[in-house]
């Protein structure tokens, strides 16, 4: 855990330090070092807008220009999906403009967009220069890439080829019966059967909508 010394005044030098070693850093914590919130508050406000540090929402700052650093830090929990996962799990060449982050809210912030999601899981740390970030597993990519129809199903059917058949089985049974109709269907679609997921969604007369349906397949899911 990176600390912060305990001073009356903190010098630009030292907040900088720190800053540096951290995603992302907090009024609240701050304060806890300088022991006045007020202070805190008038001081950070004025270095970002000096151009010192970043302000990314109330009471959140950073010093680092690449969001990949920060997105995943911004809200607890939350992790980077979509179109950057693809890319990482090297299923796609496409180059994102945003980093997609699930999390509990929508919300843009600057080059993050956070997406609101509560199925928070099927994610992990990984190292990204110097830096702990989370990134969903592929399997858990492809579901959400479904679920919010943000990514071409070319692109979701090129990433199933290439995923865990079984993990992606496993995680699409935790989902809403819903989803699971979506996820069996382009599965099936990329020339994977899950059978299990089938058997789930057996005597559920509902249809479900996917933007990429087409008519007369067997899990009721139409466009």
């Amino acid at each position: 855990m990176v600390t912060l010394c305990v001073c009356d005044k903190m010098k630009e030098k030292d907040l900088l330090e720190f800053a540096e070693r951290v995603p992302v850093f907090t009024t609240k914590q701050i304060a806890a070092a300088v022991g006045d919130m007020n202070y805190s508050k008038v001081y950070l406000s004025k270095l970002a807008s000096k151009g010192v540090i970043k302000r990314l929402k109330r009471g959140f700052y950073t010093v680092h220009e690449d969001p990949l650093i920060y997105a995943s830090h911004i809200y607890h929990p939350s992790y980077i999906s979509l179109w950057y996962a693809f890319q990482h799990h090297g299923t796609t060449t496409q180059l994102p403009t945003r980093i997609e982050v699930m999390a509990r809210k929508n919300e843009v912030i600057g080059n993050v967009e956070l997406i609101r999601s509560v199925s928070i899981w099927g994610y992990r740390p990984i190292n990204y220069n110097g830096f702990r970030i989370f990134i969903a597993d592929l399997e858990k990519a492809i579901i959400d890439a479904i679920e919010t129809e943000r990514v071409p199903v070319d692109e979701v059917r090129n990433a199933i080829m290439k995923c865990d058949i079984a993990r992606l089985e496993k995680y699409a049974l935790k989902m809403p019966t819903s989803t699971i109709k979506k996820v069996g269907y382009v599965a099936e679609t990329s020339g994977h059967f899950l059978e299990l997921l089938h058997e789930r969604i057996a005597g559920d007369r509902n249809y479900s909508r996917y933007y990429a349906a087409e008519k007369g397949n067997r899990w009721r899911v139409t466009k």
